[in-house]
C-alpha cells in the first residue's frame, strides 16, 4: 500500500498515543488503592458479620431478660396474694397449704432472679463485645471513605490525561489519510500493535531482530510504500540511528 513518509510518521505518532492510552488506562485499572478497596471491604464485612452476630446475641438475651422480667413480676404478684390469704386465712389446713406454696413461689423467683442476674452479665460482656465491633465497623469505613477519595483523585487525574490523548489522538488521526486509517485499524485490531519503528535491523514491532535477508527485503521497499514486520505483521516505518 502507498504512503508517504509523512503519512507513515503520522501512523507512528498515532500508534504512540494509542499504546500511550492502553497505557493509562491499565495504570488507572491497577490503581493500588482498587485492590486496597477490595481488601479493606473484606475486611468490613468480617467486622459487619461479627457485629450482627453479636447484635443478634444481645437481642436474643434481651428477649430472654424481658421474659425473666415478667415472669419475676407473675410470681411475685401471685406471692402477694398469697400473703394477704395467708393474712386473713382462719384454717390451719389452708394457712398450711398457703405457706408451702409461698416457698415454692420464693424459691421459683429466686430461681428467676439468678438466672436474669446471670443473662444481664452476660449482655454486659456482649455489650462490650458490640461496643468493640462498632468501633471496628466506623473505623474501616473510615479507612475505606479515605481510600475512595485517593482512589477518585487518582482516577480523575488519569481520565484528564485520557482525555488530552483522546483530543490529540483524534486530530492526528483526521490526518491520516481514509484507507491507510482504515488500515492501520485492521492491523491494530488484530496484532495490537499496528505500527512500530524498525531499528537498525530490530523491529520494535517484535523487539526481536530481522535475519539479513528479511532486513533487506524490507529495505528494498520504497519509501512511499508500506513495509512489513516479518515476525509480527505490523507496519515497520524505517528511521535513522
Amino acid at each position: 500500500m502507498k504512503a508517504s513518509p509523512r503519512q507513515q510518521t503520522l501512523l507512528l505518532n498515532l500508534q504512540d498515543l494509542d499504546t500511550l492510552l492502553a497505557r493509562l488506562r491499565r495504570r488507572r485499572e491497577q490503581l493500588p488503592e482498587r485492590a486496597q478497596l477490595v481488601t479493606i471491604d473484606g475486611r468490613a464485612a468480617d467486622a459487619k458479620s461479627e457485629f450482627m452476630a453479636v447484635q443478634r446475641e444481645r437481642d436474643t438475651q434481651k428477649a430472654e431478660i424481658d421474659r425473666l422480667e415478667s415472669d419475676v413480676a407473675t410470681v411475685q404478684q401471685r406471692i402477694e396474694r398469697d400473703d394477704q390469704l395467708l393474712a386473713v386465712s382462719t384454717s390451719a389446713k389452708e394457712a398450711q397449704a398457703i405457706e408451702g406454696e409461698l416457698e415454692v413461689l420464693r424459691r421459683r423467683k429466686s430461681e428467676l432472679e439468678d438466672r436474669e442476674l446471670e443473662l444481664m452479665e452476660t449482655d454486659e460482656q456482649a455489650a462490650k463485645r458490640f461496643d468493640a465491633a462498632a468501633g471496628r465497623l466506623s473505623e474501616i469505613d473510615q479507612e475505606r471513605a479515605a481510600l475512595a477519595a485517593e482512589l477518585a483523585a487518582g482516577e480523575r487525574e488519569i481520565d484528564r490525561e485520557i482525555a488530552e490523548a483522546t483530543e490529540e489522538r483524534a486530530g492526528l488521526s483526521a490526518e491520516v489519510q481514509g484507507d491507510l486509517r482504515e488500515h492501520y485499524e485492521q492491523l491494530r485490531a488484530r496484532h495490537g500493535i499496528a505500527v512500530a519503528r524498525l531499528r537498525g535491523n530490530v523491529s520494535e514491532a517484535s523487539n526481536m531482530e530481522l535475519a539479513p535477508a528479511e532486513l533487506a527485503a524490507v529495505r528494498e521497499v520504497p519509501a512511499d510504500e508500506l513495509a512489513y514486520c516479518p515476525q509480527s505483521g505490523a507496519i515497520l516505518v524505517r528511521v535513522d540511528e
